[in-house]
C-alpha cells in the first residue's frame, strides 16, 4: 500500500473489528475494540491528524450535484492543511503505522477498490497542495480532484453501500452473520433477520427511521396495558424511553447508542406482546 492516512488506517481497523466479530475468538473482538480505542486517542492528541481525520469524513459523505459549489468544496477542505508542511504530515501519520500491523492484505476484497481510490485520492491533494511548486505532479493532481469532484457531485441515498463496489458489508458478509448468530442463539426468524440486516448495512438514517418506528410502537404497547400490577413498571420504562432514548441524529451519542437501542426496544416490544 503506496500512501498511509487516517482514511486507509481506519478502513484497516473496522474491517478487523467487523471480521473478529464474525470469527469465534473472542480474543480477537477484545483486541480490536481495544486497537479502536487506542487509534481514536492517537487522532485526538494530534491536531494533524483530527483535521486529516475531518477533511476524509467531509469529502467522503459530502453531496454537492453544483460542480463550481463542489469545487470550492474541495478547495476550502484542502486549504486547512496550508498552515502545516508536508514533512509535519508525514511525521503524524507515523503515528497510524502501528495500527495497520501490514494487514494491508484485508483490503484487497474488491468492494473497498472505489473507497481506497477515493482516500488516496484525498491524500494526493493533500501532499501535492503542499510541495514545492516545481514537485507537483499535475498529471495526479488533475487526476485525484476529478475523481473526488465527481464523487461528491454523485447522488447519494440510503442503498449506496448495498448496490456499488464500494460496498463494505455485502451479502455474503450478512450470511456469515446470520450464521454465527443462528449456531449460537438457534434459527433467526424473519423479523430477526430484518433488524440484523439493518443494524449490519443500513445507514445512520435507516437505523434512526428504524429506532423511531419500535421507539413509538413500544410506547404505544406499553400506555395501553390495563394492568394495575405493573403500573408502576411501566410507568419507569416509558420514563425511561422517553428521558434515555431521544437524542438528535448528528449527535455523538446517536452514535454510540442507537444499536444497542434498536436492539433493547426490539427486545423489549417482544417481550410485552
Amino acid at each position: 500500500m503506496k500512501n498511509l492516512n487516517v482514511g486507509i488506517v481506519n478502513l484497516i481497523i473496522s474491517t478487523k473489528l467487523r471480521e473478529s466479530y464474525f470469527g469465534d475468538n473472542n480474543d480477537l473482538i477484545n483486541e480490536s475494540k481495544s486497537l479502536i480505542s487506542e487509534f481514536i486517542n492517537t487522532i485526538k492528541k494530534s491536531p494533524i491528524l483530527q483535521l486529516e481525520f475531518k477533511v476524509f469524513d467531509n469529502i467522503e459523505n459530502k453531496v454537492i450535484e453544483n460542480e463550481l459549489m463542489a469545487t470550492r468544496y474541495i478547495d476550502n477542505n484542502i486549504k486547512l492543511f496550508e498552515i502545516y508542511t508536508i514533512d509535519e504530515i508525514i511525521n503524524e501519520r507515523k503515528k497510524l503505522e502501528k495500527f495497520t500491523n501490514n494487514n494491508f492484505s484485508l483490503l484487497e476484497n474488491k468492494n473497498y477498490k472505489n473507497k481506497i481510490k477515493l482516500y488516496n485520492a484525498i491524500d494526493v491533494l493533500i501532499n501535492e497542495s503542499l510541495n514545492d511548486y516545481d514537485n507537483i505532479d499535475v498529471d495526479n493532481l488533475h487526476e485525484s480532484f476529478n475523481f473526488i469532484l465527481n464523487h461528491i457531485k454523485k447522488p447519494k441515498n440510503n442503498e449506496i453501500f448495498n448496490k456499488n463496489d464500494n460496498n463494505i458489508i455485502n451479502e455474503e458478509v450478512l450470511e456469515i452473520a446470520i450464521n454465527k448468530f443462528n449456531d449460537k442463539f438457534g434459527l433467526l426468524g424473519e423479523n430477526d433477520k430484518s433488524i440484523l440486516k439493518t443494524l449490519i448495512k443500513s445507514s445512520n438514517e435507516d437505523k434512526f427511521q428504524l429506532f423511531e418506528t419500535y421507539k413509538n410502537e413500544t410506547l404505544t404497547i406499553l400506555e395501553n396495558v390495563n394492568d394495575s400490577k405493573s403500573k408502576n413498571v411501566i410507568e419507569k420504562a416509558i420514563n425511561k424511553i422517553n428521558e434515555e432514548m431521544s437524542y438528535n441524529i448528528n449527535s455523538k451519542e446517536f452514535l454510540e447508542k442507537i444499536d444497542e437501542d434498536i436492539v433493547s426496544l426490539y427486545e423489549l416490544k417482544n417481550e410485552i406482546l
